[in-house]
């Protein structure tokens, strides 16, 4: 009765990852957990509800399922192990501790090495790319994502390709290489629709929002902004809309909209205290202290709050700093900051449009 249970809990938890329903999935997977027939089969429950926390912004309750899952596991179970250990290295990485989430994405490659585990190998690479691309080393970031890239290919996984490719649009956006990562970013909205994946194509959506708005085409950036917005508030994410909204108020920043860029970024940073977001926080803190300067206002105490978040993150600690020296009327020292991060993004001016 109790195994019949746990795989009525089980499907049902599947079938609604697999629609987006975190919340739902969630809630179920914890259920399933309780009913478990064996430890490994909680374990199985815990990841899954573990997985579906994260996605909602729930860091520390991920961590804990995470966690409690690992204690469940027998020492036979290496790749279960290495598959918690990547799943929690995401929730660390989301949590804003890059350093952490290095660390067990590292031992779970080395693992699925062991194993010979392909489909291993390539989510950690994938995982490894955004984590070097938070941490602020891009060279790192795209040696990870092109391997991934051609693991997916040869393993003929579209879904790990399509996320991959939303990911090399992030990267080649910070890099400045604005034609490519709009060419990344097409290419994943297009593979995220046709699988039906409804939080890949919303999260596709902002990367094409960021393409168009960084070849200064705003009105189309709001355009696909408000399409990702209609696609994150039907699967409650509050993760990637934060950063969704966070893009808009900078839309509007460079419209000279100041009323609802403010109002934009007041609603990310709700959202990015929520889930404890501090490199989110950082950048909400980093558009107050740039509205109050070309506003005429002064951005000292801001631009104070988002050197105190963005210290463990050094791209975002490079926007800080370039803030200031515009600030200070020095944009020749602005772009001396990004001289050695391979990047060809100029901050030399107001208003900046970030990437």
């Amino acid at each position: 009765m109790t195994t019949n249970l746990f795989a009525q809990l089980l499907d049902r938890a599947e079938k609604a990852r697999t629609k987006s329903q975190f919340k739902e999935a969630r809630q179920a997977f914890a259920k399933a957990a309780l009913v478990a027939p064996e430890p490994e089969a909680a374990a199985q429950a815990l990841q899954g509800a573990a997985d579906c926390a994260r996605l909602l912004g729930d860091f520390p309750a991920s961590l804990k399922a995470y966690s409690q899952a690992l204690s469940l596991l027998p020492a036979k179970s290496v790749e279960f192990r290495a598959d918690l250990l990547a799943g929690q290295a995401l929730a660390w990485r989301a949590a804003g501790k890059p350093a952490l989430a290095l660390k067990g994405l590292l031992g779970s490659l080395k693992a699925y090495a062991k194993l010979k585990d392909a489909t291993g190998q390539a989510f950690c690479h994938w995982a490894l790319g955004g984590t070097y691309r938070i941490a602020g080393n891009l060279k790192l970031a795209l040696k990870h994502l092109g391997l991934a890239e051609k693991s997916y290919a040869k393993l003929k996984d579209a879904e790990g390709s399509s996320y991959v490719a939303c990911a090399l649009g992030g990267v080649n956006r910070m890099l400045g290489r604005w034609p490519e990562s709009l060419r990344h970013y097409l290419k994943a909205n297009a593979a995220m629709r046709k699988r039906g994946d409804t939080f890949g194509t919303a999260y596709s959506y902002c990367g094409l929002g960021n393409a168009a708005r960084m070849q200064g085409d705003t009105v189309t950036a709001l355009a696909y902004f408000k399409q990702a917005e209609k696609v994150y508030a039907t699967i409650g994410d509050k993760v990637s809309y934060a950063y969704t909204l966070w893009s808009m108020a900078t839309a509007y920043k460079l419209e000279g909209r100041f009323v609802p860029a403010k109002a934009a970024f007041a609603k990310a940073e709700k959202l990015f205290k929520q889930t404890g977001d501090e490199r989110g926080l950082a950048y909400v803190e980093l558009g107050y202290a740039e509205l109050a300067f070309l506003q005429d206002r002064s951005p000292r105490a801001a631009l104070a709050r988002a050197a105190k978040l963005a210290k463990p993150f050094a791209w975002e600690t490079r926007h800080v700093r370039a803030l200031g020296a515009l600030a200070a009327g020095y944009p020749w020292k602005a772009q001396a900051f990004y001289k050695n991060s391979g990047s060809k993004f100029d901050a030399s001016y107001l208003p900046v449009n970030w990437p």
